[in-house]
């Protein structure tokens, strides 16, 4: 698979004008409210995106180990938009916000406290805005590494709501994109690394996923073994109670001695980091959103 292949840089799919007013009728009625306005939405997405639809279909067909049906793929749809409108609660900091449980706060405290910043590194599951909202209660400077490239209106109308949200990002592929990350570790902040995508040419790892290889960026390890700075595995996954929670867990895998173990510690921290995406997966199926064929082009 070539880091070429347009599927990596799929543009974001949504209007800003349909997605300002939803979030009008959000911040009116609340958070609750608005939710039941989602199905249709979803119904619209499910009949007019055949891309997206297959690209649900094969993942759900490794995750449920079944054919999923159309029921499964709207599913999976509504279950994203939850996540969207959630999102503009969390940005918008009001009493409505979903609330949230940790578990294994201790593993992301003491990788802070060791003062030469955290790679918190998470994927496409669940919310990354629920574990921003953690580090900023904690009074922590994260930044995010994100691919502005394929932004859309929906992406513009969400951080609109926040102020200082757009400075807080690091954009990749820039010049002086791993600059910037390094010194944000230096200066003991936490840099978020989805870790599942990549939309630019570099170099990759192959491991097992779901049943199939698959091509991981190999970026936050090789940034993990230039800077030091300890990687914590994050996820936030919402609850049926419409709650949130986010588990820390500490990538274990030693970081190598010598250079020649350098190759080693990539692919083991690679394979760990395929695993736990893979137990999200498995535990909450409708919660990971990659809306194309991830396992296109590997041999």
């Amino acid at each position: 698979m070539t880091r070429t292949d347009p599927r990596w840089v799929v543009p974001e799919r949504g209007n800003r004008l349909a997605m300002g007013m939803l979030l009008a009728l959000a911040q009116r009625l609340g958070r609750r409210r608005v939710g039941g306005l989602l199905w249709p939405i979803c119904l619209y997405f499910f009949l007019t995106h055949p891309a997206a639809r297959r690209g649900s279909v094969t993942y759900l067909r490794r995750v449920l180990d079944r054919a999923p049906t159309a029921h499964d793929t709207l599913c999976h749809m509504h279950v994203f938009a939850q996540y969207v409108l959630d999102r503009v609660f969390f940005l918008l900091d009001t009493p409505d916000r979903p609330t949230i449980c940790v578990t294994g706060r201790a593993a992301f405290e003491d990788a802070v406290a060791k003062g030469r910043g955290c790679l918190l590194l998470s994927a496409h599951i669940g919310s990354f805005e629920a574990l921003r909202v953690i580090g900023l209660g904690h009074d922590i400077r994260m930044r995010m590494l994100m691919y502005r490239a394929i932004l859309g209106g929906t992406t513009a109308a969400l951080e609109a709501l926040a102020p200082g949200y757009a400075a807080s990002i690091i954009p990749i592929g820039r010049e002086d994109t791993m600059l910037r990350v390094a010194e944000s570790l230096a200066q003991g902040e936490v840099v978020g690394v989805l870790g599942d995508r990549t939309a630019s040419v570099g170099r990759t790892v192959r491991v097992p996923f779901l049943g199939r290889e698959v091509q991981l960026p190999d970026g936050p390890f090789r940034l993990a073994l230039a800077t030091g700075a300890p990687v914590v595995l994050a996820r936030a996954l919402r609850q049926r109670d419409g709650s949130y929670e986010v588990r820390f867990e500490p990538l274990s895998v030693t970081m190598p001695s010598t250079a020649s173990d350098r190759a080693r510690f990539i692919r083991e921290a690679a394979s760990h980091y395929a695993a736990w995406m893979e137990a999200a997966c498995r535990e909450q199926p409708f919660a990971w959103f990659n809306f194309y064929d991830y396992w296109k082009d590997v041999a």
